[in-house]
């Protein structure tokens, strides 16, 4: 079999980004639930803020490693700005007609869904019985930074570069496989769930060229789960 090997330096940017995505992720996971690491915030804290202590570890060891190692690493290797990969507020009032629809939908079906016990057993991920506001505060700023480098990673450096080398549905196939992968430890509901919500993030990404609605919506959609979570859970409430 012949085997061709010439390479093609237009997937150059691509071939770097799917290879500093994939081990950013990888040491971001060793990392963020290796549960030596977790046995320390115990020992160190009492129960409630080495709950805090421990997310917030979690939270800034995927900004650090899923967003802006690779992004830092791509734009020192390649032509691309922060602009390019969705750092921008262009067609924005397009990206707010998304949003707001999204959005709508998400704190709908979110208040429902949240009530699952297999998702009160999971969400929110400080395990904290009493929510003040210095939690609520730390928890949604957490959220927003993580989210910020997560939606940097997936739409804004995985899709957009794969879109600009391969065209639109390999980008798309590629970015859905990546974020499908990631969501298999969070159970069966998350991974098919991953596959429609992925699509329309691809699409609402690549038709406004920015990553705002990836990250409103994304961000709706964690802080409703967990503060709706707290407010079904019998053992937690808000002070």
């Amino acid at each position: 079999m012949n085997v061709n090997y010439n390479w093609n330096p237009e997937y150059s940017a691509a071939t770097l980004t799917i290879l500093s995505v994939s081990i950013g992720f990888a040491v971001y996971w060793f990392l963020a639930m290796s549960e030596k690491l977790k046995s320390l915030f115990f020992k160190k804290y009492s129960s409630e803020n080495a709950w805090v202590a421990y997310v917030l570890f979690q939270k800034m060891m995927g900004v650090l490693f899923m967003g802006t190692i690779p992004c830092i690493i791509l734009i020192s290797n390649s032509d691309y700005t922060l602009a390019d990969l969705g750092l921008n507020l262009e067609n924005f009032k397009e990206s707010l007609l998304y949003i707001s629809a999204a959005g709508t939908f998400i704190l709908i079906v979110n208040f429902f869904v949240s009530k699952n016990t297999n998702n009160l057993a999971m969400y929110p991920q400080m395990r904290v019985n009493i929510w003040n506001r210095k939690t609520i505060l730390l928890n949604t700023l957490s959220w927003m930074a993580y989210l910020f480098s997560y939606e940097l990673m997936y739409r804004g450096l995985l899709l957009l570069v794969c879109y600009h080398a391969f065209g639109f549905w390999p980008a798309v196939a590629i970015n859905l496989s990546f974020y499908s992968s990631t969501h298999i430890a969070k159970g069966l509901t998350e991974t098919v769930g991953s596959f429609p919500y992925g699509l329309f993030l691809c699409y609402a990404t690549i038709s406004t060229g920015s990553i705002a609605v990836a990250f409103v919506t994304h961000l709706i959609l964690a802080l409703s789960n967990d503060y709706y979570s707290v407010y079904h859970n019998p053992d937690m409430k808000y002070t």
